[in-house]
């Protein structure tokens, strides 16, 4: 079974960051959903023809733009990328952008010693989406078992 989702929708709110993905594989409909960082739910129809399952794809495809969802960059998430790491030298400090659909996130990236320095800075309209966002990911890393301290 193929992995290449052809529509990767994303919709991101003050309580809400979820994907809905799908594709077709002759007849089959495959539809995955989920919250964003998780790998979701799949779902899947068959359906008598692969015209048949790509025109109900592209109908709840649309039926979740109506929603307010949107197109996440470049469609369909992108394959990993190996980066080849320079033997003899670490790397030098990274600046990761990403500007899609009104978010802004910066990721600064650096080596010291045997430590990967992260550093995410992400801007909102507000104080309050701000807020309501480390809410959300600190509901989120709990579930994953990181404490507060």
């Amino acid at each position: 079974m193929s992995e290449a989702w052809t529509v990767h929708l994303v919709f991101t709110d003050d309580r809400s960051n979820k994907f809905w993905r799908g594709r077709t594989e002759g007849g089959t409909l495959y539809i995955n959903y989920g919250r964003v960082g998780s790998s979701g739910q799949t779902t899947t129809k068959e359906m008598d023809s692969q015209a048949e399952a790509e025109a109900e794809l592209a109908k709840q495809a649309e039926g979740k733009r109506r929603k307010g969802y949107v197109d996440a960059e470049g469609g369909a998430p992108a394959a990993p990328v190996e980066v080849a790491a320079e033997p003899q030298a670490p790397p030098g400090p990274r600046l990761l952008r990403l500007r899609s659909g009104g978010r802004h996130i910066d990721v600064r990236l650096s080596v010291e010693g045997n430590l990967l320095r992260t550093e995410v800075v992400e801007t909102f309209g507000s104080p309050e989406a701000a807020a309501a966002a480390l809410a959300r990911i600190e509901q989120a890393m709990a579930g994953e078992g990181y404490r507060r301290e």
